[in-house]
């Protein structure tokens, strides 16, 4: 991988230890993170599209545990406030910016974790 431990967005220590450094089934979550994980995401954009910002908080639940197991710790907070801020119906100004700011990080990361499937 061409990306320097520092620079990694993703931490697959915890992975590693619940398969007990089990390869093959640490790649089967990184790809489930990779086909799920987007298309919440694309769905928060959507609900941003519709205004319908009470509907976040859903997808940002299904999105959470992927998210938290593969050590996305930016991606983590973000997506936790989105869930319960939506949910609240609070600080519903600023979910379309964290909605985003969650867009970018997720494709960083997606990248970040699709270079590790490449090099094995």
């Amino acid at each position: 991988m061409n990306t320097s431990n520092h620079d990694k967005l993703f931490d697959l220590s915890y992975l590693n230890q619940i398969f007990q450094g089990n390869q093959e089934m640490v790649h089967k979550i990184i790809q489930l993170f990779l086909e799920q994980v987007p298309e919440y995401i694309q769905e928060m954009e959507n609900c941003l599209t519709r205004n319908d910002l009470l509907a976040l908080h859903p997808l940002a639940h299904k999105a959470k545990s992927s998210i938290a197991m593969l050590g996305l710790k930016s991606l983590e907070e973000k997506v936790l406030r989105i869930e319960s801020d939506s949910k609240a119906h609070r600080n519903l100004d600023v979910l379309p910016d964290l909605v985003h700011q969650l867009q970018n990080d997720c494709m960083m990361a997606r990248q970040q974790l699709a270079d590790v499937l490449q090099s094995s």
